[in-house]
């Protein structure tokens, strides 16, 4: 009776954790894409000072979303304006998503300075003020192709296209405009405002739907046409074009890989003369650009003068922003705690979590290593990621029911569940997830482990549902009757 009801506990608290970490999981990731972080120090850059660009009467900025640098490195028009001044290889920071990246660009504030570190659909309302680069000049103006709600968070005196009333995250009127926007994009170019900003996003939605192939291929080269009639309508002002990010092969960008950190830029015009630099930060490209129109950026700003920021680049990973001490050596000790524990319950060979190793196995062997660049992280239901290890949980549930049978319940318990449960956890932990997971809303978003969570909290879910099911097969003969093996007859004592 006893085992019946130790069975029946674990089940239920089993299918209970199967049922529950599903929803944390979609609450982290819900978290992740929502909400801010909080303010902390970049990434330690390098310093340097000296004397920053002239002051010039018109910069335009030209930002091609989503434009991978070995893509940008084919377009005819942007290499043959990049060759007539400054060409640059540019770390975005981390994480490289859109809004964050151009909060940055204008106020030169890193992404963890700032705490805008994602915002998928949620403009910054209200918009930067004269801490960024577009309030402080009168009669700035930006003009988007798509998205508008990324320019609109941007602090410029114009913003094109105008948002909905209804949302301001979404565009007025998006089937008119986008048969407008190339000829508002070169009357702002042509214009006498200071700065014009044009945010071009097709690029980014081709790496989206196609990953980089022919087809991105074909959208970059749209844009490159778009650059050249831009600055044919004002060759003399002193232009600056850019990225925001890269895209990984299949599509997709958020995450800390060099390819999609790393973009090609250059500044050209007034002042420049050719020249090939090598990596700076997207905050010293801040720099420049606030040296051009005569902004001041925030004191806690790490751009440096274009002239330093040639002569001391960073190193390839410089830009991503290091694990908090403290978290990390947390982690550490909730994984190797978890190793321990586990370690108790593996008497068999056999009863190691084999199933949990082939899991994270077969989901980098097939989909890769997961990061914030990968949308299986993202998707409520995570489909392509349990599809790679549904296989493996048939070992969890083979290791459990024989292993019911030959050792203690509690004993296949551990060894089964301790290691993914400790993994999970310790995720959690690097991140900074757990407040997140108490219901603060803030975004755990630190390299590589927040990507981790997503896959590691569904493995501890479906792994808990195997053993159940294993706990279930082991007690379900005897629940129905099944009769249990008689004793074997046993020799009365001896009299006397």
């Amino acid at each position: 009776m006893r085992q019946r009801i130790t069975a029946v506990i674990a089940i239920v608290v089993l299918a209970g954790l199967a049922w529950w970490l599903p929803q944390v999981r979609r609450s982290l990731t819900r978290a992740v894409v929502t909400f801010d972080a909080k303010a902390m120090d970049p990434a330690p850059l390098p310093g340097g000072g000296g004397p920053g660009l002239a002051r010039v009467a018109r910069t335009r900025v030209v930002l091609i979303d989503g434009l991978a640098a070995a893509t940008a490195r084919t377009l005819p028009a942007m290499s043959a304006l990049c060759k007539t001044g400054a060409t640059l290889d540019v770390e975005v920071g981390f994480p490289t998503v859109s809004l964050p990246v151009e909060v940055a660009l204008w106020t030169g504030l890193t992404q963890q300075q700032t705490g805008v570190v994602y915002r998928s659909s949620r403009p910054l309302e209200p918009p930067l003020d004269r801490h960024g680069i577009p309030a402080q000049v009168p009669g700035s103006w930006a003009v988007a192709e798509n998205y508008g709600y990324i320019v609109r968070s941007l602090g410029f005196a114009r913003v094109e296209p105008a948002a909905d009333p209804a949302k301001s995250s979404k565009d007025l009127e998006p089937a008119a405009w986008i048969t407008q926007w190339q000829a508002r994009a070169l009357e702002a170019v042509k214009s006498a405002a200071p700065l014009a900003f044009i945010h071009i996003l097709r690029v980014d939605t081709a790496g989206h739907k196609h990953g980089i192939d022919a087809d991105y291929a074909r959208v970059a080269l749209e844009a490159d046409a778009i650059l050249a009639t831009l600055h044919a309508a004002d060759p003399t002002a002193r232009w600056f074009v850019l990225s925001d990010h890269g895209h990984i092969a299949t599509g997709g960008h958020g995450g800390e890989e060099r390819h999609v950190r790393h973009v090609q830029g250059c500044i050209a015009g007034p002042g420049i003369s050719p020249s090939r630099g090598s990596l700076v930060h997207i905050v010293d490209v801040s720099r420049a650009i606030a040296d051009s129109v005569g902004a001041t950026l925030d004191p806690a700003s790490r751009g440096r003068p274009l002239s330093a920021a040639l002569v001391n680049p960073l190193t390839e990973d410089q830009g991503v922003p290091p694990m908090a001490l403290g978290s990390g050596a947390l982690a550490i000790f909730v994984l190797v705690a978890g190793l321990a524990v586990s370690s108790l319950g593996v008497r068999r060979w056999w009863l190691v979590p084999w199933w949990f190793v082939i899991a994270c196995g077969t989901l980098i062997a097939i989909r890769g290593l997961p990061s914030l660049s990968t949308p299986m992280i993202y998707k409520p239901e995570g489909r392509d990621m349990y599809l790679t290890w549904l296989p493996a949980l048939v070992i969890a549930f083979l290791a459990t029911w024989i292993g019911s049978r030959r050792t203690t319940l509690g004993r296949v318990l551990i060894a089964q569940l301790a290691l993914p449960f400790a993994a999970a956890a310790a995720a959690i932990t690097a991140a900074g997830a757990w407040p997140t997971v108490l219901g603060e809303p803030v975004a755990p978003v630190v390299p590589y482990f927040t990507a981790w969570m997503s896959p590691l909290i569904l493995m501890a879910a479906h792994g808990s549902a195997a053993v159940a099911l294993g706990v279930l097969a082991t007690f379900v003969p005897r629940w129905f009757g099944r009769p249990e093996p008689a004793e074997p007859p046993r020799s009365e004592p001896a009299a006397g």
